[in-house]
């Protein structure tokens, strides 16, 4: 059984999609899950579902994290409020369909870029002091599959996020470990969402013949999450069906 009960876990874009179910998961294990997110409809919508089964579990904020000034303020807040926070999820992003090189703008580049990577960073330094404080904590990030094999239906700035928030989990994994403060991150392949609804997926070249559910990610995320991962720092859990294998 996973051990969370009490913990505080933000979760950033977990309004939709992998991120709503983790909040999900999570909060069916004990958990209070404060949602980041920049749409408040869903926000609510999502906070009031959880809440239905877990009552009082879920709360949230609607927040871009390509602002650090409003992540810093967001962080400090929910620190306040419940006195500590043991869990990091860093799993908004935003996705772009397959362009040929010389075809990309310099402008959604930078969009992707900066949603993808610099704003994850924003969220870590934020709350990167807190953790070393307490002396523990999980930092979780999501990559991708298209990170690791150079993106199949992906253009390449979706490629060079998630290329570097492998590197990026890696790096802080060294420099927290001596503060017990364990670093990974879970590389879906195709999973059923918004971010893949356009895209045509060849299930054959799956080997488990399917494409993953939002709660099969989640699953990796709380258990890298939990007390379970005790001794895991620095992986790349891939969830993907078996398509890509190491």
């Amino acid at each position: 059984m996973v051990n969370i009960k009490e913990k505080v876990a933000v979760v950033t874009g977990g309004s939709q999609g992998i991120g709503r179910a983790t909040a999900l998961n999570l909060a069916s294990h004990g958990a209070y899950v404060v949602i980041i997110a920049r749409n408040a409809a869903l926000c609510e919508k999502t906070v009031q579902y959880i809440n239905s089964y877990y009552p009082q579990r879920a709360s949230y904020y609607v927040l871009d994290i390509t602002n650090q000034e409003k992540v810093n303020f967001t962080i400090k807040k929910i620190y306040q409020c419940f006195g500590h926070i043991d869990i990091l999820v860093n799993n908004a992003g935003v996705c772009s369909l397959s362009l040929p090189f010389e075809e990309l703008s310099i402008e959604n580049w930078n969009y992707v870029m900066n949603v993808n990577t610099t704003g994850l960073m924003y969220c870590v330094k934020a709350v990167i002091p807190i953790l070393k404080k307490q002396y523990t904590g999980k930092i979780v990030n999501v990559t991708s599959l298209a990170g690791e094999v150079g993106g199949i239906a992906t253009s390449a700035d979706y490629v060079a996020s998630k290329a570097a928030i492998i590197g990026i989990t890696k790096s802080l994994a060294r420099y927290l470990g001596p503060y017990k403060i364990n670093v990974n991150a879970v590389a879906p392949g195709y999973v059923a969402t918004r971010m893949t609804e356009k895209m045509s997926i060849p299930l054959d070249t799956i080997p488990l013949r399917r494409i993953a559910t939002p709660d099969d990610i989640a699953r990796g995320i709380t258990f890298l999450a939990s007390e379970d991962a005790d001794y895991i720092t620095g992986i790349t859990l891939d969830i993907n069906g078996g398509i890509y294998m190491k």
